[in-house]
């Protein structure tokens, strides 16, 4: 599934965040429309006061509204929450899966669950740190899903998805994702628009788009994205140099202790 950051804003955020949790929200707003796209951009726009969260989910899209390393207002008050304090509004990444009226619950919950993997994966976070707003503060979030009492549904299938990937994560020269050092950024193919294959996939589920292992608009829209942030040429291929920026930025913000 696609995750458009046409949206993304520093709004009501906090800097310099190490996200080692995320939680699982619902946007409790029942109003025809409002859906991911509208709460990712009023949000852009400066429209909430006192809130955010990093990513807005609906039946039929998902938005990101802030990058992942700023800590976002979604935590909230203290109610009673067995794990206020160890997941706050600096060290978790918050998912708002959006109700508004005639939404479609079974596939807001199926997209919500499908962008959840993929930040575990992104952000190397285990499905024991994905946890309810109840969890943290008590809060009856997200109502939702807890009214169908889908909490335990919710985390078998992260954590299905978890021992999948572990089971049959790509591998290149004998390592898999979660081993890449330094040299094998040098044994990657060279790649770019139109090339199709796991190691497609492989920059994807990095650069956060639906991996499917075709290099398309979005993918091509990413990886330039990222070579702009990193300093590189903007030629769109993912050769030597992408490969070993790539590694890096997953050591330094991937593989912590």
């Amino acid at each position: 599934m696609n995750l458009n950051k046409e949206y993304i804003s520093s709004n009501n955020s906090y800097p310099n965040q190490k996200a080692s949790y995320i939680v699982i929200h619902n946007t409790d707003n029942y109003s025809a429309g409002a859906d991911a796209k509208a709460h990712a951009r009023a949000q852009h726009d400066g429209n909430f006061n006192g809130m955010s969260a990093h990513v807005y989910v609906d039946d039929k899209s998902a938005y990101q509204a802030m990058p992942f390393d700023r800590g976002a207002w979604h935590v909230g008050v203290n109610y009673g929450g067995r794990l206020f304090g160890t997941v706050n509004n600096r060290n978790s990444i918050g998912i708002e899966m959006c109700v508004q009226a005639g939404f479609d619950y079974e596939k807001a919950f199926q997209n919500t669950i499908t962008i959840c993997r993929q930040i575990m994966s992104t952000q190397g976070i285990s499905p024991d740190h994905v946890v309810q707003h109840f969890d943290v503060c008590a809060k009856n979030c997200p109502s939702e899903i807890r009214a169908r009492n889908d909490w335990e549904r919710f985390k078998q299938a992260i954590e299905k998805n978890a021992e999948n990937s572990s089971a049959t994560n790509p591998t290149v020269s004998g390592k898999t994702k979660a081993n890449l050092t330094g040299e094998i950024s040098l044994r990657f193919p060279e790649i770019s628009r139109g090339c199709t294959g796991t190691a497609v996939s492989m920059l994807q589920s990095f650069l956060e788009v639906d991996a499917d292992g075709i290099w398309g608009a979005d993918t091509d829209h990413a990886f330039k994205s990222f070579q702009k942030n990193t300093n590189q040429l903007q030629d769109g291929i993912c050769g030597k140099n992408g490969w070993t920026a790539i590694v890096n930025h997953m050591k330094e913000n991937t593989f912590r202790n």
